[in-house]
């Protein structure tokens, strides 16, 4: 049996509480014991707020068949889509509007499942003045740690392609039954875990109550095809700091930033993850 109070430093969380969280026979039994939690112990588990700085620049990928408006630069078709379109998303319920946008345009089209070859819009956004948001981050907490891989685990199979399922597969069968500590210690996590927990997004919409709860202008979440991310730790992994990452803003934080322009583009070659699910399947094996 894993102690978590080997490892934290800071958290609102008992010791007691943690060690019955993090010792669960199983995710589904861990999110719902997590979930019955009271609002100020769900949130003490998201503690990092991020400072978006003025002039920041965002990114919007949208497919050519999902667009309508003749004219393409039209601010209005940009923001936050109209909740009476909208379905559930990683961040929202249905009829619940979010925007998402990227601080880089790479994967954006991963993100959007677009084809080789397929044309999309890619629109570009600058940050009017400096605003925060909320986050899935904070130090020392291996509770953080699985729900940070929940949030921005891929969604399905899906997701991801041929190869790196046939890959995944492999891996997923050569592991043991894990304790939930160890699990958050794997880099491949956000690959697989749908695989372990039925209907994604009903917990990560969850997720995202708890942390607009505390920061009402959006969240700031990491993208399964950047997968070198990890939360809770002694010290938080992120390649490139916080202010790089995704982002759902709602309308408030959507008032923050303006579309600059939109550029249609062609979808040339994807980012593959089969060398990075390569070298750390290998990792795991060798231990």
């Amino acid at each position: 049996m894993k102690k978590v109070a080997e490892i934290k430093e800071n958290s609102l969380l008992t010791e007691d509480l943690e060690d019955k969280l993090i010792n669960c026979e199983s995710l589904q039994e861990f999110v719902t014991m997590y979930f019955d939690l009271s609002m100020e112990d769900k949130q003490s588990i998201f503690t990092e707020e991020i400072t978006i700085q003025k002039n920041k620049e965002f990114y919007r990928a949208r497919k050519i068949k999902s667009f309508n408006n003749s004219n393409i630069e039209d601010p209005k078709e940009w923001g936050p889509p109209p909740k009476e379109i909208v379905s559930q998303g990683r961040f929202n319920r249905n009829k619940e509007s979010v925007l998402y946008v990227a601080s880089d345009p790479f994967d954006l089209e991963r993100e959007i499942r677009l084809k080789d070859g397929e044309e999309y819009y890619l629109a570009k956004y600058r940050c009017k003045k400096s605003f925060s948001v909320g986050s899935f981050m904070t130090n020392n907490n291996p509770i953080n740690t699985l729900f940070h891989d929940i949030a921005m685990a891929v969604s399905s199979s899906d997701d991801l392609s041929p190869q790196e399922i046939s890959l995944l597969d492999e891996y997923y069968k050569s592991l043991k039954k894990m304790s939930l500590y160890d699990l958050s210690r794997d880099m491949l996590l956000p690959l697989y875990i749908y695989r372990m927990i039925p209907h994604l997004y009903d917990i990560t919409n969850q997720l995202a109550d708890i942390v607009l709860s505390k920061n009402e202008n959006g969240i700031r979440f990491s993208s399964a095809f950047l997968p070198m991310e990890k939360s809770g730790w002694p010290i938080n992994i992120t390649l490139n700091g916080l202010e790089y990452g995704n982002f759902a803003l709602t309308d408030k934080g959507y008032e923050n930033i303006e579309l600059v322009s939109v550029e249609k583009k062609m979808n040339r070659e994807s980012r593959t993850l089969e060398s990075f699910i390569e070298m750390f399947s290998d990792l795991k094996l060798d231990i």
